[in-house]
């Protein structure tokens, strides 16, 4: 009896730890259970994982090696990687993303096609490797620049954006929903968007998400965005207000139609 209780307590407590490993917020970044060390080495940046670069991991302890290449981008524009980074320089939060994106390497468990679904398909990656650089992807390494098309507001000498309540349709918005992304600011140029201004690489499917009225939700999230997306909810806009947290001119209140969110 008693080695048959202990047969049953092992088996639920593997089965309990396989159901914690396939809900890891990591997701497909959990990599076949390298997870962290996937992307961050503790010891000797990217010689730490075979890479040949070692002071990669002066910043964030990155373990990979950066690509040098030039990415073509939305729009027109152009942005060149290097081999190293420091700790403010936001084209980082774009070239660690490629660095794995790119599709120049081959990592345990990347197969180039998405780990979730959209509308019932995965989708590619690899975003480097359709023939067309990234011009047919979200413009990254440029500026957001406030007022007109975008919210109001003004960027400090720290590049950093202070949002102006301008009417009670913004206010409305800052307050029940505010600006998850995350800006990279540099003294003298402005606020960049790069990957990681819309995506959080640590949590694939949950976000905290901070309102303008200084509120802190735990919501549903995909694709490791920043915000609340949840797409599947018929009832919310959520993931559309995502979106018009930086486009402006897309929302309910550039046009004030509504005040109100679901």
């Amino acid at each position: 009896m008693k080695h048959a209780m202990f047969v049953l307590l092992t088996v639920a407590l593997v089965l309990s730890g396989a159901a914690l490993a396939q809900t890891d917020i990591l997701g497909p970044h959990n990599l076949e259970g390298h997870g962290c060390t996937t992307c961050h080495a503790p010891h000797t940046g990217a010689q730490g994982l075979g890479g040949t670069d070692a002071s990669t991991g002066v910043n964030y302890l990155w373990g990979r090696d950066f690509y040098v290449n030039t990415y073509q981008t939305f729009g027109g524009g152009s942005f060149t990687t290097t081999a190293s980074y420091t700790s403010t320089d936001p084209l980082f939060h774009t070239a660690a993303c490629l660095a794995c994106h790119d599709g120049n390497v081959s990592i345990a468990g990347m197969t180039g096609q998405s780990y979730e679904t959209v509308d019932g398909k995965q989708v590619p990656t690899y975003l480097n490797k359709d023939g067309y650089s990234l011009t047919n992807d979200h413009p990254v390494h440029v500026t957001y620049t406030p007022g007109g098309f975008n919210w109001p507001g003004t960027v400090g000498p720290d590049g950093k954006i202070t949002w102006t309540l301008s009417d009670a349709w913004v206010t409305d918005f800052y307050n029940k929903y505010g600006h998850p992304v995350r800006f990279y600011p540099v003294a003298g140029q402005g606020s960049y968007v790069e990957c990681s201004t819309c995506h959080n690489p640590h949590a694939m499917n949950y976000t905290k998400q901070t309102t303008g009225n200084s509120t802190n939700l735990y919501v549903a999230t995909k694709f490791f965005v920043r915000g609340w997306y949840d797409a599947n909810n018929a009832n919310s806009n959520s993931a559309t207000n995502f979106c018009r947290s930086c486009h402006y001119s897309k929302s309910n209140e550039y046009v004030h139609q509504y005040s109100n969110f679901n």
